[in-house]
């Protein structure tokens, strides 16, 4: 017996190109933070600068605000992070665990899930 994947499509800008796959791990307050998986998609309301550290540990970025050329978005680009901004309640939208593709040069999530 096999499980049909469906996906759901989900379109914001490309703030720093590059493509990853990964699972969700949605920041919701500073304690979040602390917790960050390796390898995760992070996804955000902001990307504030102080969280640059946390880069090189994720595989990319969903971020529900944000612009090409916001600090932080710079410091995904030089760290070379995939990210999309401009994902309107991404953090409703998605769930820890949730299996999603980054397209950082298009701006478009992919959520991929298991029937």
């Amino acid at each position: 017996m096999s499980a049909e994947k469906s996906a759901k499509i989900y379109s914001g800008l490309g703030a720093a190109p590059g493509r990853a796959s990964g699972r969700a791990y949605v920041i919701r307050n500073a304690e979040d933070v602390m917790a960050v998986p390796a390898g995760s998609i992070l996804v955000m309301r902001i990307l504030h600068p102080h969280l640059a550290p946390l880069l090189p540990r994720v595989a990319g970025l969903v971020v529900e605000e944000g612009a090409i050329l916001q600090h932080a978005t710079t410091l995904a680009r030089e760290c070379g992070i995939p990210a999309a901004v401009g994902i309107r309640d991404a953090r409703s939208l998605f769930h820890d665990g949730d299996l999603l593709d980054v397209d950082g040069y298009t701006g478009e999530v992919v959520a991929r899930y298991l029937d």
